[in-house]
């Protein structure tokens, strides 16, 4: 489950990067970045719906960090 996360995560970077670089080399009205930015909400999306189906059947488990 961790590889999991890990690569969402890696994903979710990815996206916000190349959202970033979109912006600064398109310009105004750029296409590429509204949808880089929509993949990364998805990706995030999907992360959470992941980690709460996980946490519901038993997989993961909450450790109570004090």
């Amino acid at each position: 489950m961790k590889y999991v996360i890990l690569i969402f995560f890696i994903f979710i970077i990815y996206s916000l990067a190349s959202a970033l670089y979109y912006m600064m080399k398109d310009g105004e009205g750029s296409k590429r970045m509204v949808k880089a930015l929509t993949m990364r909400i998805s990706l995030s999306l999907l992360l959470f719906i992941i980690i709460i189906f996980a946490f519901w059947m038993g997989w993961i488990k909450p450790t109570g960090v004090v």
